[in-house]
């Protein structure tokens, strides 16, 4: 609100410095798979949503040539009578011929079913097994 951001102003002093401690986030960051979900709807209709995830920090930890780091979406697949991660093998994602692993991501883009007017709705969740639930809650 525009109250928030005056209040937030006034908290800004361009002729001196404040520690770094009041700068760090009142949360913690936890640790796991690594993503960024940016989704947009502008005037025009047009909705997007754009997902970017190595997988885990540093994905595969392979490099290209070209300075492009690749993910670890293999690490997704399950393995029979194995665990990874401390988790239970999913049927699912069990490894076969030409299969790729279904993603922690879920971009969701909602619209009206009967023509382009109406309210239009566009989350994304990214939290594995929970991703869904999280979604249908909101």
């Amino acid at each position: 609100s525009k109250s928030e951001a005056n209040s937030l102003r006034q908290l800004i002093n361009d002729s001196q410095s404040f520690s770094s401690d009041l700068h760090v986030p009142p949360f913690s960051v936890d640790s796991g798979p690594a993503a960024s979900q940016v989704l947009v709807m502008g005037p025009d209709d047009f909705i997007v949503a754009a997902v970017s995830s190595l997988n885990r920090p540093f994905g595969s930890g392979i490099m290209t040539p070209s300075g492009v780091l690749l993910n670890s979406q293999m690490l997704d697949f399950s393995w029979q009578n194995k665990t990874v991660n401390h988790s239970i093998p999913r049927l699912q994602n069990l490894i076969q011929p030409r299969k790729r692993p279904l993603s922690f991501l879920l971009p969701t883009i909602v619209r009206p079913s009967k023509g382009m007017c109406g309210t239009y709705l566009c989350l994304g969740a990214n939290n594995g097994d929970k991703a869904l639930s999280g979604i249908v809650q909101v």
